[in-house]
């Protein structure tokens, strides 16, 4: 079962500025060993370490077609290519330089007219077969998590005139249940800042690590934690839940990364918005919102 837990909008320049949205909680990541170890398990007669071979030789396999202008179509999985983010020269050829524009990768400057035609290489991944949208929506089965479940029968009991409830513990962004505590879509706050309950997580910021934020493109981004802006150079701890919400330049789709790996991101109404646990280390977040470089930042998991 998929496990859902509840962001809301926290853009004040987004048209879906203060709506709420599902977000995925991942449970684990499985490298290609746990995927060996999985697939021993199911009554095969190859070893672990058999199918771990097979698993990175393909990989490798599939890297080599790829950058060889191949499409690699895997059955009822995905479609892996290679595409381009260009860097939109002005010109083919620029008459005062006596240069063209030229097939590799690399930036061009502000004032220069052409030079190389792509900034930089994307893998894209397109569903196919069992793993189109359609498909997906047939066999997936949702469910909250306990956090989003709780939040929600809170949001229901307060505005039933129940009140602000309390529980045995206390996460995400609460801040403690006081006199006169109020609740709005599970965040709770009172004059007094009190706790009341088992434990509490979440706001509680204690020496972790900074995250560096870079933002690409004339789009506008923003970085938040349990409803609250986070700034470059902000001290996180390990594991933190980050959102994130782009509005990216007209007809772009952004991308982000944080260290390096891709953050999935989910367009509603020409909003983009995705989520991160903070890694274990010092951390680079990178925001392309689109615009600047030119090109489109590569394509969603889509039907074949």
């Amino acid at each position: 079962m998929i496990e859902l837990y509840i962001s809301q909008n926290n853009n004040t320049q987004s048209e879906a500025y203060g709506k709420y949205y599902p977000r995925v909680s991942y449970k684990q990541t499985m490298n290609i060993h746990d995927m060996a170890v999985h697939m021993a398990e199911h009554n095969t007669p190859f070893s672990e370490g058999t199918i771990e071979g097979i698993l990175r030789d393909f990989v490798k396999c599939v890297r080599e077609q790829t950058l060889n202008g191949n499409t690699v179509k895997v059955d009822n999985l995905a479609i892996f290519k290679v595409s381009v983010i260009g860097n939109g020269c002005k010109e083919l050829y620029d008459a005062d330089l006596d240069k063209t524009i030229t097939a590799s990768i690399g930036s061009i400057g502000k004032t220069d007219k052409t030079g190389p035609a792509v900034n930089s290489l994307k893998l894209l991944a397109q569903a196919t077969g069992e793993y189109t949208r359609e498909e997906l929506n047939k066999d997936g089965k949702l469910g909250w998590t306990d956090k989003a479940a709780a939040e929600i029968a809170a949001a229901k009991a307060a505005a039933q005139g129940g009140g602000s409830s309390n529980g045995g513990s206390s996460t995400g962004s609460e801040t403690g249940q006081g006199g006169n505590g109020s609740q709005n879509g599970g965040t709770q706050s009172g004059d007094n800042q009190g706790q009341q309950g088992g434990s509490s997580t979440g706001s509680e910021t204690a020496e972790g690590y900074a995250l560096s934020i870079s933002t690409i493109g004339s789009g506008s981004a923003s970085v938040t934690k349990g409803g609250n802006a986070v700034t470059s150079g902000a001290s996180l701890n390990e594991d933190d839940e980050v959102e994130i919400s782009i509005t990216p330049a007209e007809g772009e789709t952004p991308t982000a990364t944080i260290n390096g790996s891709e953050i999935e991101l989910t367009e509603s109404e020409g909003v983009y918005s995705g989520s991160f646990a903070m890694p274990g280390q010092a951390s680079s977040l990178v925001i392309n919102t689109g615009g600047s470089s030119g090109g489109n930042g590569g394509a969603d998991l889509d039907k074949d």
